[in-house]
């Protein structure tokens, strides 16, 4: 039972390490997450879901390319409609009609590669200020409520002695 239980927390921690690290490579790269947060570009990336983007550098955006951009402080992820020497036109596949500016290449933050629905809020609700701080007050709470349901076996000893003999105890 223990080197089943040790296999697995092993395999747990090289699968979280394995993420991390390509996470961290993805982000070195360029790779960004966002959360579409309107409806705008429904149903293919629905409110809520998380997208993918590859760095703009990856090349130039073409007609059909999902693009994320910045408009103002905030960040946009559209469709291109027409390419043209002014820049891009681009829509919300919900909306009934283009958007009402045309963006240079220099707004371009990425290239949507990757999207899954619903994922958006998880990232959403990290970026609250009491996000991390909720799910590392429910742990300890879980923790704490798991020693006092499921204490450990006061009959089960320790293969390590608790108690070493000194010099003048053992002679």
């Amino acid at each position: 039972m223990k080197t089943v239980t040790k296999v697995l927390v092993s395999t747990l921690v090289a699968v979280v390490l394995g993420l991390a690290v390509g996470a961290a490579v993805a982000w070195h790269d360029g790779y960004r997450i966002y959360a579409v947060r309107t409806g705008s570009m429904t149903p293919t990336y629905p409110t809520g879901a998380l997208v993918l983007d590859a760095p703009a550098s990856s090349g130039a955006p073409a007609v059909g390319d999902v693009i994320t951009f910045r408009v103002g402080s905030g960040l946009v992820t559209h469709r291109v409609q027409a390419v043209s020497a002014a820049g891009y036109t681009t829509k919300g596949d919900a909306n009934p009609t283009p958007d009402a500016w045309t963006i240079t290449r220099s707004h371009v933050v990425g290239r949507v590669v990757a999207g899954t629905p619903d994922l958006g809020y998880v990232l959403v609700f990290f970026h609250q200020p009491t996000g991390a701080l909720t799910v590392i007050t429910s742990l300890l709470a879980v923790s704490l409520l798991w020693g006092l349901f499921f204490p450990p076996d006061p009959t089960v000893t320790s293969p390590l002695p608790t108690h070493r003999p000194s010099a003048r105890e053992a002679g």
